[in-house]
């Protein structure tokens, strides 16, 4: 008996053999899937059979409903591992064509991590992974239920509209990122550019790192004060960040070397990267010499 047919337009490198894994699980369950192929077409179709008398013997429901869940496991797999990044690329051409390609497959990028992205947390999750399989393997299911032939790139178009559009809201968060992100990075490339035009006022500056706390000290270890108009100005705004004071000072000192010490790429990450973006080959990063061993808690004046 012939229980499913599956058409693909768009060729799926290892679909085949996805299935196959789903087949080997139900072939220890006593239901044994034999795959045929055919083209018609543009569409390659894998037609589904199982024995009449496996069929008979067993609870058929029971059988049915279990092979639906095996194929519709695969195909979801597909999908979200496959035909996320298409889909994604899709939308980002279709929507946003005036970007060039460089700027496009960044826009992909910053997508992808919007749609695993914890914001509380801060950290990648594959939950959000899960759950969006999770919800595609139930529409699959839910259609199989009630129809023997799927065409996964028109089920995939006209039956997850729903997937579509969480795509297409990642896609237009990613936008917003990536002109934050390129802004930002043409303000580096300024502070850069002001930093290489002046005159060195100091040869090293150590940058200390306690107790979630940047300090700012000459090679003889003596506290360097923070840009005392920076400082006035953040004491007036408190929308001004202290560490923005901190870069302020060493973008007006343009020390010509600056060690980063008891830096472990957790605390103050931003204002370190900002630091590293800016002044490059100046930074020299820091875990093992006297003075990460032997510092003593700070006090500034």
């Amino acid at each position: 008996m012939q229980l499913l047919s599956i058409g693909i337009i768009e060729h799926v490198d290892g679909f085949e053999d996805r299935l196959k894994l789903e087949f080997d699980i139900l072939k220890d369950e006593g239901l044994e899937i034999t795959l045929k192929k055919s083209c018609n077409g543009d569409i390659r179709y894998y037609y589904c059979h199982a024995d009449d008398c496996i069929l008979l013997k067993g609870n058929y429901q029971e059988l049915k409903s279990m092979f639906l869940h095996c194929v519709a496991n695969a195909i979801s797999d597909v999908i979200i591992n496959f035909w996320e990044s298409k889909l994604l690329k899709k939308i980002i051409k279709e929507n946003y064509f005036y970007f060039n390609s460089n700027e496009q497959n960044r826009i992909f990028e910053f997508a992808k991590n919007i749609l695993n992205f914890n914001e509380t947390s801060g950290q990648k999750k594959l939950l959000y992974h899960i759950k969006r399989k999770s919800f595609v393997l139930h529409k699959i299911i839910d259609y199989l239920n009630t129809s023997s032939v799927i065409i996964l790139d028109g089920f995939i178009n006209f039956r997850l509209k729903d997937y579509i559009a969480q795509l297409e809201e990642a896609v237009d968060k990613a936008i917003d990122e990536y002109l934050m992100d390129k802004e930002y990075r043409e303000f580096i490339k300024l502070l850069r550019y002001f930093v290489d035009l002046q005159e060195p006022k100091k040869d090293l500056v150590n940058v200390i790192l306690r107790g979630g706390e940047l300090y700012l000290f000459d090679e003889k270890m003596n506290l360097i004060e923070k840009d005392e108009n920076m400082n006035l100005i953040a004491r007036e705004n408190p929308d001004v960040n202290p560490d923005d004071v901190l870069i302020s000072t060493l973008i007006n000192m343009a020390p010509k070397r600056i060690i980063i010490h008891g830096f472990k790429g957790i605390e103050k990450i931003e204002v370190i990267n900002a630091l590293y973006n800016i002044f490059e080959e100046r930074i020299v990063f820091c875990t093992d010499c006297k003075i990460c061993s032997e510092l003593k808690p700070l006090k500034t004046k």
